[in-house]
């Protein structure tokens, strides 16, 4: 967000801006006619009295405005530092090991061999499932724009990937036309 970068510039903007209209509506009450209940000075001060009490309303709301931006910016990148340690929990981190057993065996089986090994194996099983309901994790915050997908994206997104891709023939059968879909949309937001 370019905007946060440049929000004190901004800031003091308005005020000149604010304070600038204030001197020409001042000075366009100083040249016009007061009514006859009037003087110049007060309908001058007046003038001057409730652009600057504008001023009081725009700034505060200015700053709650940018504060939240701020905020949303802060939260975005605390997620994606969540969801990166989530990778690292202990389950998961058992989980991977599994799967990276598996990655030395997968070129020397076949897709239907790897589904046979998965489905017979209870813990592998389960490895492959906590795995992928990680990445259905990781696919749900993108797609909310929860985390920050470019940073993600360079510290996991090559290893995800490979797993998926590991794993295809696995989810294609056993997850169903959905989870294909997720994962391929996963795949996109990571590449």
């Amino acid at each position: 967000m370019k905007f946060i970068k440049y929000r004190w510039g901004i800031f003091i903007a308005i005020i000149l801006f604010c304070l600038m209209g204030t001197v020409a509506l001042g000075y366009a009450a100083y040249q016009t006619p007061p009514p006859t209940s009037s003087s110049i000075f007060i309908e001058v001060t007046k003038i001057v009295f409730l652009c600057l009490g504008g001023l009081g309303v725009i700034l505060p709301t200015y700053i709650n405005a940018t504060n939240s931006l701020e905020a949303r910016i802060s939260d975005k990148i605390e997620n994606t530092f969540r969801l990166i340690e989530k990778w690292d929990d202990p389950h998961l981190f058992s989980a991977r090991k599994l799967t990276r057993d598996e990655k030395t065996n997968r070129s020397k089986i076949c897709d239907e061999d790897l589904i046979k090994r998965i489905e017979s194996n209870q813990e592998l099983k389960q490895s492959v499932i906590l795995v992928f309901n990680y990445f259905e994790q990781v696919r749900f915050s993108i797609l909310n724009n929860r985390i920050e997908k470019e940073q993600f994206k360079g510290t996991l997104g090559v290893v995800i990937i490979d797993i998926i891709e590991r794993f295809k023939p696995f989810t294609d059968k056993c997850g169903g036309p959905q989870m294909t879909k997720d994962l391929d949309q996963l795949k996109m937001f990571l590449k």
